[in-house]
């Protein structure tokens, strides 16, 4: 089985030990099940995480494809942020889906085009008023599988 992967947590989550060794053993299990494709973002803690954990992974695992799906569009970054990106992902996504609307909701559309097509989402949410929980309510809706590690955690 082959898919895609992404994830969604709170932009000021605490970062744990055990926690990042609960992403990485998560990440490793959906591994040896097929997903081959993991979708990262770029605005929080979480997001920062979540990416660094994948870029480890991706040295033993060189098979796995790791994608940036951004909220703004990459091409308007500043050229030394362009090439920083393109040399850490394996691509970057930006569609006329994302950068359809103001400004100002770019990240909410983004999420929400990752919800749509995720076909797992490992998240860490809390919080049910936030804009990770409404993107992994959306995941769902479209029959994304869940992985809450918020509750996992002890």
């Amino acid at each position: 089985m082959s898919g895609i992967c992404a994830f969604f947590g709170h932009r000021d989550t605490v970062i744990t030990t055990r926690l990042e060794e609960q992403i990485t053993e998560v990440v490793r299990g959906l591994i040896a099940r097929g997903i081959d494709e993991f979708w990262c973002c770029e605005q929080g803690t979480f997001d920062w995480v979540t990416r660094n954990i994948i870029f480890e992974l991706k040295k033993e695992y060189r098979f796995i494809k790791v994608c940036c799906v951004c909220a703004y569009n990459p091409a308007k970054y500043p050229q030394i942020r362009q090439e920083s990106l393109a040399s850490m992902f394996d691509e970057l996504i930006y569609t006329a889906e994302i950068a359809d609307g103001l400004p100002r909701f770019a990240i909410v559309r983004r999420n929400r085009y990752i919800a749509k097509n995720a076909n797992i989402v490992v998240c860490y949410i809390t919080q049910q008023k936030s804009g990770a929980f409404r993107a992994v309510q959306c995941a769902e809706t479209a029959g994304a599988e869940i992985i809450n590690i918020a509750k996992m955690t002890i």
